[in-house]
């Protein structure tokens, strides 16, 4: 059975690691489920999901373990009072404004809060509605780039929207992304995750500010290590 990594835990909440290829919703072996199996009975009302991160996504995501922090931690998500950073490696080297990797920059062309599909990440015009990403650069190759990601809106697919319609596309993004290159990249790396990790959330329990943090997988580094 998978065992998920706990990052953190109290009486009413949970963090977890969440690995790629697990689901958190809808599957047999989703991230509930398996939690359910590892935890300790009695030692939660139940497992409430708050957020979702994508299947094919890695890292931070808070689980809470009764009704009333799944109300009071919901709302910090959909009122944007908690804060979400993700890693992510891009296709392509990413242009910026100054050539400095302190300066943040914004994508804010509005996208549909549906899934989309590669020939289309936008959605039709009539279902865009405002989103914001802002980015920064980590570091960068002649072929990939890595950014670090801040959220300002919480649209499906948002991040992998935004960079595909800039034309870097996440590695490893089966819907936005293409085809043959994902495989190319597989074949070259040994892994046909998609590069998005959930690395930080800031969020207030209780009253109380706290910082989760997930390490970028070793993967997002050996790239960058073994590309000529």
């Amino acid at each position: 059975m998978i065992q998920l990594p706990i990052l953190a835990q109290g009486t009413s909440w949970i963090v977890i690691n969440k690995p790629v290829g697990v689901s958190v919703h809808n599957d047999p072996q989703d991230v509930c489920a398996l939690l359910r199996r590892q935890l300790k009975p009695g030692t939660f009302e139940d497992l409430f999901l708050v957020h979702r991160l994508d299947k094919e996504t890695s890292g931070v995501l808070i689980l809470a373990l009764n009704s009333k922090a799944a109300k009071e931690l919901a709302e910090q998500f959909q009122s944007k009072t908690c804060e979400k950073n993700y890693t992510a490696i891009l296709r392509g080297t990413l242009k910026i404004s100054d050539n400095t990797s302190s300066q943040w920059e914004s994508w804010s062309k509005p996208i549909s809060d549906k899934a989309e599909g590669r020939k289309n990440p936008q959605g039709a015009a009539k279902d865009r509605i405002s989103a914001r990403t802002d980015y920064r650069l980590i570091k960068s190759s002649q072929y990939l780039s890595m950014i670090e990601v801040k959220l300002f809106t919480g649209r499906q697919h948002q991040i992998r929207k935004h960079s595909a319609m800039d034309n870097h596309s996440i590695v490893g993004d089966s819907r936005y992304g293409d085809s043959k290159y994902n495989s190319r990249m597989s074949d070259i790396y040994g892994t046909d995750r998609m590069f998005l990790h959930a690395r930080a959330l800031k969020i207030f329990i209780e009253g109380r500010e706290h910082l989760f943090e997930a390490p970028i997988p070793h993967e997002f580094f050996k790239v960058f290590e073994e590309i000529s």
